[in-house]
């Protein structure tokens, strides 16, 4: 194998090893308490989630007008019709032509946890 000018053999570059042993820092001290928080408040929004997504999956009407009122961005008859699937936590929603997204959020105030549902409707 001869030799390339761009690659000479036994020679590495130094800024690729200059440093990494001084830069392992030892990790905080840990606390669960905000993460098992979290979880708890993420279940009741997976409750939501599930309601919402039985309901699509299972009723073809109201699919159907949901992407309608969608469609015709009656932004306030699709919220409307999410709240009276029964839901606690009323998720943000968002849809364009291709498809729907719900972001589910807890009610108080806390931003802890979040759940993104994103569901086409049309493919490209």
């Amino acid at each position: 194998m001869e030799n390339h000018p761009y690659f000479p053999f036994g020679l590495h570059p130094p800024h690729m090893y200059d440093g990494l042993a001084g830069s392992i820092r030892p990790y905080s001290a840990t606390n669960p308490d905000l993460l098992v928080k979290s979880a708890k408040a993420s279940q009741s929004l997976l409750i939501d989630v599930q309601k919402v997504m039985n309901t699509l999956a299972t009723s073809k009407p109201f699919a159907n007008g949901l992407m309608t009122a969608a469609q015709s961005s009656k932004k306030s008859l699709v919220t409307e019709m999410i709240r009276k699937i029964g839901i606690k936590n009323e998720p943000d929603i968002m849809y364009n032509p291709d498809g729907i997204r719900f972001d589910f959020h807890p009610k108080a105030g806390e931003v802890n946890c979040h759940i993104i549902i994103s569901l086409k409707w049309r493919d490209i």
